[in-house]
């Protein structure tokens, strides 16, 4: 019996009498409260752990539980892993003891000993002393010999089954049986004699621990903790054998094993047993004449599943696996025991494995500085090719009978073999179906699927989904979301969609829903993120790692977060990098085959996933009919997005506090410049809103059909946006107005999921004002305007944006949306934007495109040109031709099927009826029809339709007449103008524009004429009148260095111009300043012998002609005043040097 007077941790009472008192206190009720030693020693952890903070200034928040800071100091100090795991052990079975009536003695053992060597480190991190503690003197388990009786018991009972004289095992089993209850007794007649001796004792020790917890200050350390004070510690930390076996046990309990290294072990007579998951320790093996040992060999039931090999805590767990294997090898099988399946044992090479999986480990995490020192490794010996990986991890006893069960090759074949269904009845969606199955037969275990917003993901996961399970190449299969808005239109789509025999996925096989917390194993889960780390990281009992064997994962590029306000349960995760190590976390935590469904793979996507082995992108999306095409954006020009703000120093300004909203004056310290990205972010101005919202106004239609989604900056702008426009709106419409039209829509709003829903199924709101929660995922196809008031500086989030109006309308006449751009965001991200538009240029007619495409010489040609693209497709010009004439014919008809309901539209009913009549197709199919004919298909049909075809959509033209024509408003004041946006045009048409341009400008002006026929004539006032001119046309340095591809930034802005003049007019390929360098070097080496100086000074010379490209006898006296100038060069070379440019100019511009 303990007591009260003396202590294993008496060494600490001098050190910190509070964690002294709970651990004494722990430590006595042992025998006869368990409960209150789990309890004890969690309460020291949990003092141990704020103690170390406090010593650091860590900012633990208030509301913070002992979970959070155990995280808290595992992040921000340098802390031994072992620790960490001791440090959860603790927690945990103090939270058993607290909340469960049926503790065992063996817990509070463990809590005992790890709290020992957890006071040793304390007492040596306080006193820099190192000190030579005596070894953790264990009590005696008084349930110890119970706990053996019943593994007795349970063999009496199997032995009873098969006896054949029954009569003598079943004696034996009332004798165990007597003596497991007469043991029983012993130990409550035991624990009540000493409850009584130390009740009164223990009652007076927990006054003194409260009152020593009441007292203020807090003992705590006299200075921060300095690492070198941490490394002297953390050397003296060190788990034993036992401690680490402990740790191994509570590993397998976790995964559903029976593990108790006490008991269940060989020498103690435990036998594999019908209906238990047991870990039987210390199994012998014998393999070649040598005995062996295996640390645990896990049984189902009585199939021996799996070999694990436990290390000490400073051995390379990796390097062990082989020892496993070896044990595996030199399994003998008992009578009674069942192989793992009919295919065992399972030969390579010369090695015959008798057990399927082997494991190594040591009961630590693993961590990614030394990957291979922790961390649960495993591997399937079956297959040669099987490499070993590491795990978070042991399987479940479900999960390894299932990974026997399972035939991989029948499931391949099967998935080869069978036709996708009609549900997934586009090519590429069947394209996408296939290039996943086919990575998965390959046993690819990250695969990335990268299909433009609005293809329709969820759909392909859906037929994807009940291709593997039908397949039985997975049984569990997670959809996972971010944020509950998705799981719920996810959820909704599977219930809902009919995919085979009338019937829908959540009909087939059982779809769990969002809140459904469930331990039976669904085949379909749908859960978000925030909800996983719930289940897996803030919890006693994580989920097991083969919960789950497949993971599609939707909306894959999160944590593009750079500039984005934080979602839904994301405000505990604060920054971008918390939120990715917390997402990659999850996704890891399984060992499951995940599939990643992006529309905008990002970098760390595809460290995560891979490059995607499918991809479908917006032009293609566009091209075949699947997705609507955009405008050229609209800009919105104001004085102050153009000039941006400035406060000048020492200027009284009104700043307003974000928490709260209040205005308070201050003065500014320095000099302030705010351009637009910081506008309504860093400097708040009404003015700029304004006159934003008043252009909006006149150029949206908030009592109509299209709907339209504005991007703001935070959730206060987005509330300063919906007033002004309310306002705006009601002097503009009076007594019609709605307010139910403009609403903001974001996760601080009321009720978010019913407002989307409603945004997305009424007719109000038709406004959606928002900052974050709607960029992503969100479908509502009657969405043809979106407009920018915020800057983001990501292209995943940008794009994510635009395809919130991609999706197809045909009830509203959706041909195409439109852009709205009040902070350039065009400009900022074009180079880098990967969903370029289809360019339709307004000066090709329909009747032209239709000559060019029925013209079978002039395709091949065209066919014979390629276009550079910037999603990697591989597209010619006659593509291009193509993309333009469905483009035209789906803004023909797009706009006829949105008002040919209208009462006064009967020619335009009869026009579209005449198209059906001839095509026989409807009207708003044809361009399908068209585009699926192919190129030379479409030519040759057009030779034999193209009259009637013309004069069919001329019918459907005249019908229309200015219906519904975008209104453009010529009002202009002093803060705004509205310009189409034509410097986001494709490179190709602006260098046609240019083309063009000079072609005309020619012959009427002598500076272009002087750069064709004989550039060195040209003189600087020409060049300055030149430059002027292109810019006045738009044609800038950057505009055209950008329409090159960017290759060019090293010219100047004359030598670009004249090259680019050259090559429009003469057919000249654009040259580098090297190559004409070169070119007027080798001219004027070749008129005459030079010495080697000569030589030199030709080179300075003609380098500097070929950078400036326009040069006179002044600019060059200037560039060479050091060396004495003009007189001095003519006297070195030996020659008039006015005429040695002239001839160096003229070799700079010869045809190469």
């Amino acid at each position: 019996m303990m007591n009260l007077a003396e202590s294993q941790f008496d060494f600490l009472k001098d050190v910190d009498p509070l964690m002294h008192a709970l651990l004494v206190s722990a430590e006595a009720a042992y025998y006869t409260a368990p409960a209150h030693t789990l309890v004890q020693t969690r309460k020291f952890a949990e003092a141990l752990v704020n103690k170390v903070a406090q010593a650091n200034q860590l900012e633990v928040p208030e509301q913070s539980d002992f979970l959070s800071r155990i995280r808290l100091v595992e992040n921000r100090l340098k802390l031994k892993a072992d620790f960490i795991s001791v440090l959860h052990t603790l927690r945990v079975n103090g939270n058993k003891g607290a909340h469960d009536a049926e503790t065992d003695h063996s817990d509070a053992l463990t809590s005992l000993r790890l709290s020992y060597r957890m006071a040793q480190w304390l007492y040596i991190l306080t006193t820099q002393k190192t000190k030579l503690f005596p070894e953790f003197e264990a009590p005696v388990d008084p349930t110890l010999e119970a706990r053996r009786m019943r593994f007795e018991l349970i063999e009496l009972q199997q032995q009873l089954r098969t006896a054949q004289d029954k009569q003598t095992v079943h004696s034996d089993i009332q004798h165990k049986l007597a003596a497991l209850e007469a043991e029983n007794l012993q130990l409550k007649q035991q624990q009540q004699v000493e409850a009584q001796t130390l009740h009164a004792q223990l009652a007076a020790y927990e006054a003194k621990v409260n009152a020593l917890q009441q007292q203020a200050p807090q003992p705590t350390l006299e200075a921060p903790i300095k690492d070198e004070q941490l490394d002297i510690a953390n050397a003296s930390f060190e788990l034993s054998e036992a401690e680490t076996r402990e740790l191994i046990d509570r590993q397998l309990q976790l995964a559903g094993w029976e593990a108790d290294t006490q008991v269940i072990t060989y020498s103690n007579g435990v036998r594999p047993q019908k209906g238990l998951n047991l870990a039987i320790a210390e199994y012998p093996t014998l393999l070649d004449g040598e005995d062996g040992f295996a640390d645990y060999v896990l049984f189902h039931g009585l199939i021996p599943v799996a070999v694990v090999e436990a290390k000490k805590r400073n051995k390379t767990v990796s390097h062990y696996i082989r020892q496993a294997e070896r044990y595996s090898q030199g399994f003998q099988f008992d009578v009674g025991m069942q192989k793992p399946y009919d295919d065992a044992p399972w030969t390579s090479e010369e090695n015959v494995y008798h057990i399927p999986f082997v494991y190594a480990c040591n009961g630590q995490k693993q961590s990614k500085r030394l990957a291979d020192e922790g961390g649960i490794w495993f591997r399937d010996v079956r297959h040669p090719s099987n490499i070993s990986k590491v795990l978070q991890g042991f399987h479940s006893p479900e999960g390894l009978k299932w990974k026997l069960e399972q035939d991989i090759a029948r499931a391949d074949e099967y998935l080869e073999q069978t036709e996708i269904l009609p549900f997934n009845d586009r090519v590429y969606q069947r394209e996408g179906i296939k290039a996943v199955e086919q990575a998965i037969a390959k046993d690819k275990q990250r695969i990335l699927l990268a299909m433009a917003t609005g293809t329709g993901k969820t759909r392909l996961a859906t037929g994807l989904m009940y291709r593997l399970i039908k397949s039985q190449r997975f049984k569990h299969i997670l959809f996972l979301v971010d944020r509950s808005t998705l799981g719920t239109q996810a959820f909704d789509a599977f219930g809902a969609e009919v995919i085979e025999q009338g019937q829908t996925l959540a009909q087939i096989y059982t779809v769990a829903d969002l809140g459904v917390d469930t331990t039976e194993r669904p085949e379909v889960q749908v859960a978000t993120v925030q909800s996983l780390v719930h289940r897996l990281f803030n919890s006693d009992t994580p989920l097991p790692i083969d919960f789950y064997d497949c993971i599609i994962i939707d909306e894959a590029h999160r944590g593009y977060t750079l500039d984005k306000e934080m979602t839904e349960g994301e405000e505990t995760i604060r920054d971008e990098a918390q939120y990715l190590s917390t997402y990659k976390r999850v996704i890891d935590y399984f060992d499951a085959t995940l599939i990643g469904l992006t529309a905008t793979p990002a970098l760390h996507t595809t460290e995560i996933f891979g490059k995607p082995v499918f991809t479908y992108s917006f032009t293609r999306a566009v091209e075949e009919g699947y997705l609507v095409n955009y405008d050229k954006p609209i800009r919105y020009i104001t004085k102050l997005s153009q000039a941006g703000i400035e406060i000048p120093k020492g200027t009284s300004v009104q700043v307003m506090t974000n928490a709260t909203g209040q205005k308070t004056t201050a003065l500014i310290p320095d000099d302030m410049d705010f351009d637009v990205a910081d506008f309504n972010r860093r400097v708040i101005n009404e003015n700029f809103n304004k006159v934003i919202c008043q252009a909006l106004v006149e150029d949206l239609n908030p009592l109509g059909d299209e709907k339209t989604m504005i991007f703001c900056v935070t959730d206060r702008h987005a509330d300063q946006v919906v007033a002004l426009l309310n306002e705006l709106f009601k002097e503009k419409y009076g007594k019609d107005w709605n307010n139910d039209a403009v609403v903001k829509i974001t996760g601080n709003a009321d009720q978010p999921s019913k407002l989307v829903e409603s945004y997305k199924k009424n007719k109000f709101p038709n406004i959606a004002v928002t900052v974050d929660l709607l960029t992503t995922g969100i479908d509502v196809p009657k969405i043809c305007n979106l407009v920018f008031m915020r800057k983001v500086r990501s292209r995943v989030l940008f794009e994510q944006m635009l395809g919130r109006a991609t999706r197809l309308c045909p009830d509203i006449g959706k041909t195409e949306f439109r852009i709205y751009d009040a902070v350039d965001i065009f400009a900022t991200l074009q180079t880098v934007n990967t969903m370029q538009p289809i360019v339709v240029r307004p000066n090709i007619s329909i009747d032209q495109l239709i000559r060019e495409l029925s013209n079978p010489e002039l395709m091949q040609k065209a066919k014979a040109i390629n276009v550079p693209c910037i999603d990697e497709v591989k597209r010619t010009q006659a593509d291009i031709v193509l993309d333009e004439f469905i483009q035209k014919v789906t803004r023909i008809l797009g706009k006829a099927e949105k008002f040919k309901h209208h009462p006064d539209q009967v020619k335009l009913r009869e026009a579209l009826g005449k198209i059906k009549e001839n095509f026989k197709v409807d009207s708003f199919k044809l361009p399908q029809m068209l585009r699926a004919k192919g190129i030379d298909d479409l030519g040759t049909w057009l030779q034999q339709n193209s009259a009637i075809l013309e004069a069919r959509l001329a019918e459907v033209r005249s019908a229309l007449g200015t219906l519904d024509l975008p209104i453009i408003s010529d009002e202009k004041d002093e803060l705004i103008e509205r310009v189409v946006d034509t410097a986001h045009q494709q490179p190709e048409d602006y260098l046609e524009y240019f083309d063009s341009f000079v072609k005309t400008a020619v012959n009427d002006n002598a500076a272009i004429k002087a750069v064709v026929t004989r550039p060195s004539d040209l003189t600087r006032e020409q060049l300055r009148e030149l430059e002027n001119l292109l810019t006045s046309k738009g044609f800038t340095q950057s505009k055209l260095t950008q329409a090159l591809g960017g290759n060019e930034s090293n010219q100047t802005y004359a030598s670009q111009i004249i090259s680019m003049i050259r090559r429009s007019t003469l057919g000249e390929e654009i040259s580098s300043v090297e190559e004409r360098y070169q070119r007027g070097l080798n001219k004027i080496l070749q008129q005459r012998a030079w010495t080697e100086d000569q030589k030199q000074w030709l080179a300075r010379l003609t380098l500097f002609i070929a950078k400036e490209v326009v040069v006179d006898k002044n600019m060059i006296h200037h560039q060479f005043a050091k060396d004495g100038g003009v007189k001095r060069l003519s006297k070195l070379l030996d020659s008039d040097v006015e005429k040695l440019v002239d001839d160096i100019h003229d070799g700079l511009w010869q045809a190469s």
